[in-house]
C-alpha cells in the first residue's frame, strides 16, 4: 500500500511539473533530441527524464530489442553514472558544468552500445513520453520544427494558463493519494497542457512533431518508478527494484 502511495505521488509530481513545462525539458543536444541521459534519480540537471531512466524499462528494453550483452552493458554503465553522481553530491561538487560534463560522458558511452535504429527510436520514446510542452524549451526541437519566439511565448502563456487552473488539485498534506484516482488526474492534466501547446502549433509543425516521435508506444509512467528501498515491491511483486518492470540499466 505504501508502495502504491509513493508512486502515485511521484506520478502526479511529475505531472505537476509536465503542466509546468519544465520536468522533461531536456538540454539541447543532437538533432531531433538525440542526447541527454538522466542526472540523479535519472532526470537532468535542469530537468529532463534522461535516456538512462527510461532504460529501466523492460517494455522499453523490449521495444529497443536489446540483446542480453547490451542491458549488462548499461547496467553497468548506469551503475558507474550513479556512483560518479553521488561521488560529486559528497564532495560538494554542486556545480552544473561538472553534471553536464558526467552526463555527457554517459551519453557517449550510452551511444556506443545502442545500434543508431535503437538510438532513434530511443530518441522518438523520448520525445514522446516527454510531451511536446517540454520538448519546445529544447533548442534543437523549436528549430526542427520552425517555432519563433513569438509562437513560443504564446505557448508558454498558454501552457502556463493550464498550470494555474490546475495548481490547487496537489494532494493535501497528510492526505492519502488513490493510485487510479491520481494517475487519471495525471492523463487529465497532460492532455489539457498537450492540447494547449499543439493549439499554438500550425498543421505542418504538428505533422513533423509526429514524424520525430514515431509510433506510439503504450507505456504507463507509474513503470517508470522504481520502489522505494526496502519497500514492497510494484508490479513484478516484492523487490520491484530488482525484478518486474524496473530492471536493466
Amino acid at each position: 500500500m505504501r508502495m502504491r502511495a509513493w508512486t502515485a505521488v511521484l506520478v502526479f509530481g511529475l505531472g505537476l511539473a509536465l503542466v509546468a513545462g519544465t520536468a522533461l525539458a531536456q538540454p539541447p543536444g543532437g538533432r531531433g533530441g538525440q542526447r541527454g541521459p538522466g542526472g540523479p534519480f535519472g532526470f537532468a540537471p535542469g530537468g529532463g527524464m534522461g535516456v538512462q531512466f527510461l532504460l529501466r524499462s523492460e517494455k522499453i528494453q523490449k521495444e529497443l530489442e536489446l540483446t542480453d550483452d547490451q542491458k549488462a552493458q548499461l547496467q553497468k554503465i548506469s551503475e558507474q553514472a550513479r556512483e560518479k553522481m553521488r561521488e560529486a553530491f559528497q564532495s560538494g561538487q554542486r556545480d552544473p558544468q561538472r553534471f553536464r560534463q558526467l552526463q555527457e560522458e554517459t551519453n557517449k558511452a550510452i551511444e556506443n552500445v545502442l545500434l543508431p535504429h535503437q538510438q532513434k527510436r530511443l530518441n522518438q520514446i523520448q520525445l514522446q513520453l516527454g510531451g511536446i510542452a517540454a520538448a519546445v524549451e529544447r533548442e534543437d526541437v523549436r528549430k526542427e520544427l520552425g517555432i519563433s519566439e513569438d509562437q513560443l511565448a504564446k505557448i508558454r502563456e498558454a501552457r502556463d494558463k493550464v498550470r494555474e487552473e490546475l495548481r490547487g488539485q496537489r494532494p493535501q498534506q497528510g492526505e492519502r493519494p488513490d493510485p487510479a484516482q491520481m494517475r487519471e488526474r495525471f492523463r487529465e492534466m497532460r492532455q489539457k497542457v498537450e492540447e494547449a501547446v499543439l493549439g499554438q502549433l500550425t498543421e505542418e509543425q504538428k505533422k513533423k512533431w509526429n514524424d520525430m516521435i514515431g509510433e506510439k508506444i503504450d507505456i504507463d509512467f507509474s513503470e517508470l518508478f522504481p520502489a522505494p528501498a526496502g519497500g514492497p515491491g510494484g508490479p513484478g511483486g516484492p523487490g520491484a527494484r530488482r525484478g518486474g518492470g524496473n530492471r536493466g540499466a
